[in-house]
C-alpha cells in the first residue's frame, strides 16, 4: 500500500481529471448566461442581470480552473515530485483560488442585484481566508520545525479528512462520481503524505 502511495503520477491523475471537472463547471456558467432560464434557476437573479452574473462569475471560475489545471499538470509531470512540495503548493493553490474566487464572486453577486456593502463583505471573507491558507501553505516547507508546524499539520489532518468525508458522500449521492472518487484519492494521498516520515520530520511531527 506504501508504494501506492509513493507513486505522485496517481495523485497528479486525480488533480488532472478534477481540473478537467472545474473548466467544464466554469465553462458551463459562462453558456448558461446566455440560455433563457425559469425563475427556478436564477433564483433572486432578475432576468435582466442574468447575463453578467454568470459571465463574471464563470470567469472568475474558469481563471481558478485554470490555475488549478498549470498545478495539476506540474504534478503529473512529475515538476512538483517531492511530497512535502505537493502538498505545500496543492494548499497554497486551494488558497489563490479562494481569493481570485472570491473576488469575482462577489462582483457577479452585485452585478445581479446583490446589495453593494454585502458583495464588499463577501470579498473580503474570500480573500481572508485565502490569504490564511496560502499562509498556512508558506509554512509547510519552510526549513522551521516549530510548534506552529505541529497545529498545521493537525488543521491539515481535519481538513483532508473532512475532504475525504464530503467526497465520499459526493460518490453515494450519485452527485458527480468521477469527480467525487477524484477527490478521494486527493484526500487520501493528502493524508498519506502528511504522515510520510520525511514529510512529519519537517512539520515538526
Amino acid at each position: 500500500m506504501s508504494s501506492f502511495f509513493d507513486n505522485t503520477k496517481v495523485v497528479g491523475t486525480a488533480f488532472v481529471i478534477v481540473a478537467i471537472f472545474l473548466i467544464i463547471d466554469a465553462i458551463f456558467t459562462i453558456v448558461l448566461g446566455f440560455v433563457d432560464v425559469n425563475d427556478d434557476i436564477r433564483g433572486d437573479i432578475e432576468s435582466d442581470k442574468w447575463l453578467a452574473y454568470c459571465v463574471i462569475g464563470g470567469i472568475g471560475s474558469l481563471v481558478c480552473a485554470v490555475l488549478y489545471t498549470m498545478f495539476a499538470m506540474k504534478v503529473f509531470k512529475g515538476q512538483y515530485s517531492e511530497k512535502i512540495v505537493i502538498l505545500e503548493q496543492y494548499v497554497r493553490i486551494v488558497g489563490i483560488t479562494v481569493v481570485i474566487g472570491g473576488i469575482f464572486n462577489a462582483f457577479a453577486s452585485f452585478a445581479g442585484g446583490e446589495d453593494l456593502g454585502v458583495a464588499i463583505v463577501g470579498a473580503i471573507l474570500g480573500i481572508v481566508i485565502g490569504l490564511l491558507i496560502m499562509f498556512i501553505a508558506s509554512k509547510i516547507n519552510d526549513g522551521k520545525q516549530t510548534v506552529g508546524d505541529k497545529i498545521i499539520w493537525i488543521i491539515l489532518l481535519i481538513a483532508f479528512i473532512l475532504l475525504l468525508i464530503i467526497s465520499i458522500l459526493q460518490v453515494f449521492a450519485l452527485v458527480s462520481i468521477i469527480d467525487g472518487i477524484a477527490h478521494i484519492l486527493i484526500a487520501l494521498f493528502m493524508i498519506a503524505f502528511l504522515f510520510d516520515s520525511d514529510v512529519k520530520s519537517k512539520m515538526n511531527m
